[in-house]
């Protein structure tokens, strides 16, 4: 005796081939988060009043039209520690098939740590302008951020990957 479990014959036939069927999708469906709503950088470059230069890194969060970027940047410096931490946002204002230009700001915070002398932390604010390629799977961008900062104004010239 089989139990069909109130599902007519007919239906049963096909309850297996259909299953089967949306079983070989699901790989399909998994994507990198470069593809989906969240997405990673990493980024180098130098500040135009320092003669050294930085590495970051940072979270791509997809938040509608707006992507919301926190991340960190670490300065080459000689006796001492000094790093930002940040909070951007930028929003695409040219989107193109190969590329894109996008523009946004954020706030963040400048520490200092001197290896003779105390530390400190300045509140930054910034404009960011950029642009970046889609085509490739490591998506190539460069950027200019100009820091509004007590007493200096650097500008930071960034190259990176999103993925």
């Amino acid at each position: 005796m089989t139990r069909t479990l109130g599902i007519p014959a007919a239906c049963s036939r096909f309850t297996l081939p259909l299953l089967l069927s949306l079983a070989t999708m699901i790989p399909g469906s998994a994507r990198p988060a470069a593809a989906g709503p969240i997405g990673w950088q990493a980024t180098g470059g130098y500040f135009s009043d320092r003669d050294k230069g930085f590495v970051g890194a940072g979270a791509r969060i997809g938040a509608g039209t707006i992507t919301v970027i926190p991340n960190a940047d670490w300065l080459f410096v000689d006796n001492g520690k000094q790093y930002t931490l940040n909070l951007d946002g930028t929003m695409s204002v040219m989107p193109l098939g190969v590329a894109s230009i996008y523009a946004g700001g954020g706030v963040g915070w400048w520490i200092t740590d001197p290896d003779q002398g105390s530390h400190s932390t300045d509140t930054i604010w910034n404009l960011i302008a950029g642009a970046g390629l889609n085509t490739f799977p490591l998506k190539p961008f460069g950027q200019l951020k100009y820091l509004f900062a007590n007493g200096t104004n650097p500008i930071q010239f960034a190259a990176g990957i999103r993925f």
